[in-house]
């Protein structure tokens, strides 16, 4: 059976996928682009971790199989027709077929965007056929089953829900600081996003998002703690192990600007009517965004240059 959407968490969606548009534009926005940033990428985990449901009944194998139908099969589908596209395109058309030109089908099976982590002197960038946002869908695939394991060892436990959770993130900072490369299907990563996914959880079960939406004065409070917070930690990016000044004040800085994120959609949810509409759309269609708004610049800017509106 089908749950029934909530249309403020495909809002927040939304809002997400807005921003992750903008930043890879490749140019600045200024405030939006910074503080858009901190959350884009742990709003959508959270997000997963509120709608999270765990049945005791339902095997590891059955569960790993639904979320692969849900995010591998997407991920090597947009992966393959990219590949494809570009081979035709940039080797087979030309009669430059190489080596080189299976590389691509390297960088997906590796599902990272490089093998070292951001200011490495030297790297091998992997995933150079507009496929760099995919990274996304390997890990929350892992992070998922992760999680799902943690959810069965705590039993319904939530104090050793929390404490095999920070036990994950404990295990990604080890990760991070003592392993020299980024791993496949960015499992470092994934164990770090189980924390984000365990404040979503919590967040749900304690009605947060919907008590503090009652409170405007605590949300002013929040705002400005995760303006402080943000300016502190740095710019960051999830998909090469760049976390800012601090891993933990990461965790706080998403955690906080995801919650806020969810307080303006259920604003607009209630207020917003048509827009909130479109957005939820928007929200309810994010995987094929994520996974072809690069290709789609590509074909855009092509044809602006060739229209001599781009130079």
């Amino acid at each position: 059976m089908e749950k029934k959407r909530v249309l403020w968490l495909d809002i927040a969606k939304a809002v997400g996928i807005l921003v992750v548009l903008l930043v890879h534009t490749g140019r600045s926005f200024g405030l939006v682009t910074f503080f858009g940033g901190m959350f884009y990428m742990p709003v959508f985990f959270i997000l997963a971790g509120m709608t999270f449901t765990y049945r005791p009944e339902e095997s590891f194998l059955k569960f790993a199989a639904k979320k692969a139908r849900r995010l591998l099969v997407p991920y090597f589908g947009y992966n393959l027709f990219l590949f494809l596209f570009f081979f035709v395109k940039n080797d087979l058309l030309t009669g430059q077929v190489s080596a080189q030109s299976f590389f691509p089908l390297l960088g997906i099976l590796y599902s990272r965007n490089s093998l070292f982590p951001s200011g490495a002197p030297k790297n091998i960038y992997f995933m150079q056929i507009l496929n760099a946002p995919t990274w996304f869908l390997t890990a929350m695939f892992v992070s998922c089953l992760v999680f799902w394991l943690l959810m069965r060892a705590a039993k319904g436990d939530k104090k050793k829900l929390a404490l095999f959770s920070l036990g994950t993130l404990l295990i990604s900072v080890l990760l991070h600081y003592l392993c020299p490369v980024l791993l496949p299907w960015s499992l470092d990563c994934a164990l770090y996003a189980v924390s984000f996914m365990a404040f979503g959880k919590a967040a749900a079960e304690r009605k947060l998002v919907e008590e503090l939406y009652q409170k405007p004065v605590w949300i002013l409070l929040t705002a400005a703690v995760f303006a402080v917070l943000s300016w502190l930690n740095g710019s960051v990016n999830m998909s090469v192990a760049d976390y800012g000044r601090s891993m933990v004040l990461y965790l706080i800085v998403g955690s906080l600007g995801s919650l806020l994120v969810m307080e303006f959609s259920l604003f607009l949810e209630k207020h917003g009517k048509i827009l909130a509409r479109a957005c939820g759309f928007l929200g309810r269609h994010t995987l094929p965004v994520l996974c072809l708004h690069l290709f789609a610049y590509s074909l855009i800017g092509t044809l602006l240059r060739a229209l001599g509106i781009l130079s």
